[in-house]
């Protein structure tokens, strides 16, 4: 079942929360809070959250994210379908991370991820269920390659921005900043800005 996104709206005199059944995406405009993962998004299973509607559709896998040790960085597996008849521009600083007390993060570049971390094989594996779960979901869809952080010794070639077209998907990982205190037993909200929409996109989870 679509499950429309919220949409949060600032007037003068407080906050107001509306069911946004037209605009069919979990949007946030520009100085509006953040929903919290308690309110949250709806499930797949234990690591699979999401946020489904007429602009697009948000999921983020959190399976690798419970294994991170002592790493200073974080995986996130994410899906970004677009229902739209317009492209959506994407790049890097098109995901923000924000957490419990509404601190955020942008994603570690490229070079800090190819540098420092020796996780990612076991990220790509770890997210085997998540991309055919994704793939069954959007069947009638074109699926849309975007190696923003290809595995070190690949064929891939990095690429920080992706026009995700009409009926197009794409699935990857980000990479975030492991927050002071950790990851594991926190919730956090993604935060999804493309160039051609005005609102943000958002979908809150949890880690194990």
């Amino acid at each position: 079942m679509v499950r429309t996104f919220r949409l949060r709206c600032c007037f003068v005199l407080g906050v107001v929360f509306l069911t946004a059944t037209a605009a069919g995406c979990a949007a946030r405009p520009p100085g509006a809070a953040a929903p919290r993962a308690a309110d949250g998004s709806p499930k797949l299973n234990p690591f699979v959250y999401f946020e489904d509607g007429a602009v697009a559709f948000i999921g983020v896998d959190g399976r690798a994210a419970q294994y991170v040790g002592s790493e200073r960085i974080f995986p996130l597996g994410f899906c970004v379908a677009n229902r739209t008849t317009r492209s959506l521009s994407l790049t890097r600083e098109s995901f923000i991370l924000e957490d419990e007390s509404r601190k955020q993060y942008a994603p570690a570049s490229y070079r800090d991820f190819a540098s420092g971390y020796g996780r990612a094989e076991t990220d790509v594996r770890l997210s085997d269920s998540f991309v055919e779960m994704m793939q069954l979901r959007f069947g009638g869809f074109t699926f849309a390659p975007w190696p923003l952080y290809p595995v070190k010794g690949g064929t891939a070639t990095m690429r920080d921005r992706l026009e995700l077209g009409r009926n197009q998907y794409t699935i990857g990982h980000l990479y975030f900043p492991v927050p002071e205190g950790g990851v594991h037993g926190r919730s956090f909200t993604l935060l999804v800005k493309a160039g051609e929409l005005p609102e943000t996109l958002v979908v809150s989870f949890r880690v194990r």
